[in-house]
């Protein structure tokens, strides 16, 4: 008896497994969103490298310090860069290295975002069984109502 009381799913027990579906795909959106932003910037950088490397030698530019604060430098070295390899651990490279670390970082985010984007998609389909589910249990009056609204 146990058993079957188990498997007997009310219309609100469906209702919340949509709103726990639903949740998830927005945090999931959001990642997505989040994961965009920072392929962004590594386009943005790695651009920026490839300007660098081709024309910045002898260049001034001003170099952000943070909080909109920048100081006035020239390029002497374009090719020697330093960069963040993780955990705050810094390494000279050259710009095609860097450039190099970015496009692999850029391949990486590219395939968490679709796995992010597929498990989205699951999700979706999920809920549309669960609305089929939930839609089959409404008794056919309720059905004949909505219909003619």
């Amino acid at each position: 008896m146990a058993m079957a009381e188990a498997k007997v799913r009310t219309p609100e027990k469906i209702q919340d497994e949509i709103r726990s579906y639903l949740g998830e795909i927005e945090y999931l959106r959001s990642q997505v969103g989040a994961i965009d932003a920072t392929i962004a910037d590594l386009r943005t950088v790695d651009a920026t490298l490839a300007y660098i490397k081709e024309r910045g030698e002898g260049k001034e530019i001003y170099i952000p310090l943070g909080s909109g604060i920048a100081i006035k430098g020239k390029i002497e070295k374009p090719d020697d860069v330093i960069m963040d390899v993780g955990a705050g651990i810094l390494v000279g490279a050259t710009i095609d290295e860097a450039r190099e670390n970015i496009e692999k970082r850029i391949s990486a985010l590219m395939e968490l975002r679709l796995a992010l984007l597929r498990k989205i998609e699951e999700d979706g389909r999920k809920v549309t069984e669960l609305l089929k589910e939930l839609e089959a249990m409404e008794p056919k009056g309720e059905k004949t109502k909505k219909a003619k609204k």
